[in-house]
């Protein structure tokens, strides 16, 4: 055997459950032509490589972690080499849970990419994820992170999506919120039936990611009055969901520092200098407004319907119309709906329009 050829055992603690950690450490291994596993443990994630190119390998997984992981530790310890060739992927290990799991995040530009192109097999499909954005915590039933400790687990993968999880290369690869429409959640209604009701200043109920919207055109000053009455809010000001950056500065002045927390894969609701144009309802008194931009796949088809254009030119431009009250699906002090028969019983009285989709809110 090589002298040169050590192992390691190496412990990784943090949100490194469902971020693609474990894909991006079987690249590195294969690059630095490492031999050994990956593996979920209820602590976090536990890998052990074999090889004469560590050093570089360690520093590439703290360096080069996947964008939504964030690593608390990473120890390693020298342990007898056993040779063999090859690096794997391992069934998940359970046990009493040490780690925690990352929030959701915005739906990331390669998706969105997908998401608009008809020669893809996610084109308008509301519910495409990939490794580096989509729900984590809301539709995390317990650790290790696995698909069938998810909400996803009752929607069997297909062969496309089955393909795409077994990819190594791909983004897909051990994805465990994948789905498609061929084998995945659908919406109750569609976008169009959608879009059309808030055109018609209607308020909306529309499901998410992680709990109920309460939606209405932001321009139009009878449907936020309407909902207020409704919702029972005589004053506490609502936030607003515009297209895209562009789409930003036709409701309010950001600055610089604003423009990039708006645009963060958290999506937050950004406080800012409001302009007049919205309806008065808003935020009544005030000369701030929050804002925010979509966070969902089902949020950009629904500012790409309301707009009216290819959803190529929908991201890059000002959609006229797209400024939409998003406000939490709940009456007045009680907790935010997450389950759709209790949509239809609580939001039955403030939504004109409830639109549900049959991936359970876990969280």
């Amino acid at each position: 055997m090589n002298a040169c050829r050590e192992r390691l055992q190496v412990r990784v603690k943090g949100a490194v459950q469902g971020v693609g950690f474990r894909p991006f450490i079987h690249r590195l291994a294969t690059r630095y032509e490492l031999s050994g596993y990956v593996l979920n443990d209820a602590a976090g994630v536990l890998l052990e490589v074999e090889g004469e190119r560590l050093d570089p390998f360690l520093s590439a997984l703290e360096q080069e972690r996947p964008p939504l992981a964030r690593i608390d530790s990473c120890d390693a310890l020298a342990i007898p080499a056993e040779g063999g060739a090859g690096f794997e992927i391992r069934e998940s290990l359970h046990g009493p849970t040490a780690t925690r799991i990352t929030p959701d995040a915005a739906t990331c530009e390669d998706c969105l990419d997908e998401l608009f192109d008809p020669a893809s097999r996610f084109y308008r499909y509301p519910f495409i994820t990939c490794t580096h954005c989509g729900p984590r915590f809301t539709i995390t039933c317990g650790l290790p992170y696995d698909r069938a400790q998810t909400s996803l687990s009752e929607f069997p993968l297909c062969p496309a999506c089955a393909r795409d999880y077994r990819d190594v290369t791909g983004r897909r690869f051990h994805v465990e919120a994948i789905a498609c429409p061929a084998c995945g959640p659908r919406l109750s209604h569609s976008i169009e039936i959608v879009a059309e009701a808030l055109l018609a200043g209607r308020v909306v109920a529309l499901k998410g990611i992680g709990g109920f919207h309460l939606m209405c055109d932001a321009w139009n000053e009878p449907a936020v009055a309407e909902l207020r009455r409704r919702k029972m809010r005589a004053a506490k000001p609502f936030a607003i969901m515009v297209a895209n950056l562009p789409s930003v500065d036709f409701v309010a002045s950001p600055n610089a520092i604003e423009r990039e927390l708006l645009a963060s894969c958290a999506r937050p609701i950004v406080l800012m200098p409001g302009r007049s144009t919205l309806a008065p309802s808003i935020a009544p008194g005030l000369n701030r407004v929050g804002v925010m931009l979509p966070y969902a796949p089902v949020h950009h088809l629904l500012f790409q319907a309301l707009s009216g254009q290819e959803g190529c030119m929908y991201r890059r431009e000002a959609p006229q119309v797209a400024a939409l009250v998003a406000t939490s699906a709940n009456p007045g002090g009680e907790p935010l709906v997450t389950d759709d028969e209790d949509a239809r019983l609580r939001l039955a009285g403030i939504a004109d329009l409830i639109v549900t989709h049959d991936r359970a809110i876990v969280a």
